[in-house]
């Protein structure tokens, strides 16, 4: 009786996530869903990327207006989205609210545009040449694209645990946003 339990309970399981999955609408059984595409019906939204090789996807809740300036009294013109805890596994990003912002660590910087990010192990990147392009925002959803370099902001050269357990610099690429208020 117990193992006839088991099986309708696993079976259930089976067709309760059959019935809740999200596939790709295309017939190719080996093209891949776009992440962005699940989280962001759900009505919360999804950053995505590529980390040196290795695919991240995180669920956005969504993001807010700023004041890029902080001692602007003008209309907000960037854009704050944080997502997860700030400490670990966690991205923030502060753009502008249109076009490219550009995100390096010298002049040529668009003013108090950043990105952060929080690896797993805790290890934070900031932005060394990042450029983030917003591709559509109606004030409710926001779509675009980011990739570049970041450094990790407390690398020491000297320091050979560090230099094993976190590089100095890591790529990002195919950064997608596709976020909801």
């Amino acid at each position: 009786m117990k193992n006839l339990l088991f099986a309708a309970c696993c079976y259930s399981a089976l067709m309760i996530s059959c019935n809740n999955s999200s596939g790709n609408s295309d017939d190719n059984p080996n093209s891949k869903a776009d992440p962005t595409s699940a989280a962001s019906s759900a009505g919360m939204g999804t950053i995505s990327c590529t980390i040196d090789g290795k695919q991240i996807a995180m669920n956005a809740k969504g993001f807010s207006e700023i004041n890029l300036d902080p001692y602007s009294k003008g209309p907000k013109d960037g854009i704050l989205l944080a997502v997860g805890d700030g400490k670990t596994n966690s991205l923030q990003i502060e753009m502008k609210k249109s076009g490219v912002s550009k995100i390096r660590d010298n002049a040529t910087q668009d003013i108090n545009c950043i990105i952060n990010y929080y690896n797993p192990e805790g290890v934070t990147y900031t932005g060394s040449d990042v450029t983030v392009t917003v591709t559509s925002y109606d004030g409710n959803k926001l779509t675009g694209t980011f990739s570049g370099k970041l450094v990790n902001v407390n690398y020491d050269e000297g320091d050979n645990k560090n230099e094993k357990s976190a590089p100095q610099f890591i790529q990002v690429t195919d950064g997608k946003l596709n976020c909801q208020r």
